[in-house]
């Protein structure tokens, strides 16, 4: 195929794959018809409707809550922050009284950067305060049942991205002495999760606090660190979904944007370990005073020799060093800067004696050095150092020592760690740097999938209604992910745009390229010596080029074999030329280089 045909297919493929896309994705947009239905209206061509304007606003619609949640939080209003949360009326301790109190401002508004109208949230006002809300489940969530799920999962956005701060939610242990007024730092826990960033330290937490059942000491165990990256989360401005799932065969996992980014095992990717180990090390044992570690020691048989000088030092002047000839050595290595001039405001009684500037000396550039010349310093050969004896295995060697391991009196196997103690209310108790943290779309429920239907209609909507509000705030990845998640088929489409020009291109690339002219004229010599038929080329330059090449082998060959004469050759040629021709047609293709027929050779 020619090359500029093969481009021309390449653009085509190109241009048919794009408008494919194009057209596809408008078929498939929900708002297809309305745009084409108000493009069509003529009241908005009276209005003079603004086609660069931003798209408007969705309006914030209610999320179904599911059935059985423990806990459901949205907001519709700014009263919902006194009618479904507690402010803390209570202080951190050990800490200045003017530190100590949890006065940070909370309200229930619409966030300045909402992408939806009248989408209220729960957002953090103040900086550098304490801030503590917290409010009450339904009903308490107790960790009793086999394959029953503890899925809590909330939104959070860095408005004004984070510099240092938390934005992690407790799950507060139920009991009866519980006071939501008094919640503070101290205030028991069972679970602890969310985002948390000060400076460069980002973290995903994920903490849990569990009782030793023998010696009732309760111990935060905190999951492995994701291997995600992070960071983008606290700065690109966006609402994050945060979900954490935990199961009755001992795993937890941990999604972000619904995009599983941490999972384990409670049992083992907890640090410390929710099972204490069965032995540890004696704390009363002691390592004994006449202990000796050292595997080597020095000889103490060993004798420093008699002619063992350490006085000698370790370089002396070479003696036979002799100074170069020309060496400057009353010449300074700088002088004076000839061309300095002292300043017009120059006092001396002030500023001192005025001195120029130094500058290297310009006798000293074209010399072997200038100043006092010293003799450059040699090892010494009598030089041996201090002396010291040889080291040689102690004798007395022990081993390095460790104290001796005994039963571990705290040990206990917990086969179902996820039996956590029952969680009766959930809570912010939060220091933050940076103002403008939006919080929204609590929920706690038994089942992840209740939580995924929750999100489609609170978190995906407003993923969304931020995108279009701001293109530039996705991602690349993002972007392809978004175009498709629900539309799959434009993989297809990718692949189309992407795989088949790389394919034409790799062929062409790798296809053979045409034939010089020096393979051609060995291709017709091939013919003649073989008696194969060479096709007509029904052009008369062709024809030229053929007996060109024809008789430029024909001479190769008679000086190859050193018998061929003049009148054999012209008797060849008048054979090959007496060639039959059939109707004007026949001749004229025989006279523009038709096949021919070689004459047998006259030995």
């Amino acid at each position: 195929m020619p090359h500029r045909m093969k481009l021309l297919l390449l653009a085509l493929l190109l241009l048919l794959a794009t408008e494919l896309a194009a057209g596809a994705e408008d078929a498939r947009s929900p708002d297809a018809e309305a745009d084409v239905s108000d493009d069509d209206d003529p009241a908005d061509d009276k209005a003079g409707v603004d086609a660069a304007a931003p798209p408007a606003k969705p309006v914030f619609t209610p999320p179904k809550v599911p059935a059985g949640a423990y806990y459901a939080q949205f907001f519709t209003a700014p009263s919902n922050l006194a009618e479904q949360l507690v402010l803390s009326k209570s202080k951190k301790e050990g800490v200045d009284s003017d530190l100590s109190k949890y006065d940070g401002f909370w309200s229930v508004e619409v966030p300045e950067s909402s992408a939806i109208d009248a989408d209220f949230a729960l957002v953090l006002k103040s900086k550098a305060k304490h801030h503590a809300v917290s409010a009450k489940l339904a009903k308490p969530f107790a960790f009793d049942q086999p394959g029953k799920q503890f899925v809590m999962q909330y939104e959070v956005k860095f408005q004004n991205g984070m510099d240092c701060g938390g934005a992690y939610v407790k799950l507060l242990t139920d009991g009866p002495g519980m006071d939501l007024k008094e919640f503070n730092d101290k205030t028991p826990y069972t679970i602890m999760f969310g985002p948390d960033k000060c400076g460069m330290d980002h973290k995903l937490h994920f903490i849990l606090r569990h009782k030793n059942p023998k010696s009732g000491k309760i111990e935060e165990k905190h999951a492995k660190k994701p291997k995600a990256d992070l960071d983008s989360y606290f700065n690109d401005k966006r609402t994050h979904l945060y979900t954490l799932v935990l199961n009755s065969d001992n795993s937890f996992e941990v999604y972000v944007d619904r995009s599983l980014v941490n999972s384990g095992s409670l049992l083992e990717d907890m640090q410390p370990p929710v099972n204490p180990p069965k032995e540890i090390d004696d704390p009363n044992d002691k390592k004994p005073a006449d202990w000796d570690e050292r595997e080597k020691i020095p000889d103490p048989k060993a004798v420093k020799p008699d002619d063992w000088d350490e006085t000698q030092p370790e370089f002396i002047e070479d003696a036979e060093a002799v100074m170069p000839q020309g060496w400057l050595v009353d010449e300074p290595l700088t002088v004076p800067d000839p061309k300095a001039e002292k300043p017009k405001d120059w006092d001396e009684d002030m500023d001192g004696s005025w001195e120029p500037a130094q500058v290297d000396n310009p006798k000293c550039k074209e010399a072997p050095g200038c100043g006092p010349w010293t003799r450059p310093k040699v090892k010494n050969p009598k030089y041996k150092g201090k002396w010291s004896a040889p080291m040689i295995d102690n004798p007395a060697y022990k081993g390095i020592w460790k104290p001796r391991v005994i039963p571990n009196p705290d040990y206990f196997e917990d086969k179902e760690p996820w039996r956590f103690a029952p969680i009766g209310a959930i809570g912010f108790e939060l220091w933050s740097m940076n103002d403008g943290v939006v919080f929204d779309n609590l929920l706690i429920v038994d089942r992840k999938s209740l939580a995924d239907d929750f999100a489609e209609q609170t978190w995906t909507v407003k993923r969304e209604a931020e995108r279009l509000a701001d293109p530039g705030a996705q991602s690349v990845v993002d972007a392809v992910r978004d175009a498709t998640k629900d539309r799959p088929w434009i993989w297809a489409v990718l692949l189309l745009v992407i795989a088949l020009p790389a394919v034409l291109l790799i062929v062409y690339c790798c296809r053979g390229s045409p034939a010089p002219a020096a393979s051609q004229a060995s291709q017709a010599a091939r013919r003649k010596k073989t008696d194969e038929a060479t096709p007509d080329s029904g052009a008369p330059a062709a024809a030229t080029e053929s007996k060109a090449n024809l008789e430029s082998d024909e001479d190769e060959e008679g000086d190859e074999n050193g018998e061929q004469q003049d009148g054999e050759e012209a008797g060849d040629d008048e054979g090959e030329e007496a060639a039959p021709a059939k109707g004007d047609s026949a001749k004229a293709g025989n006279e523009s280089g038709s096949a021919r027929k070689r004459a047998p050779r006259k030995e």
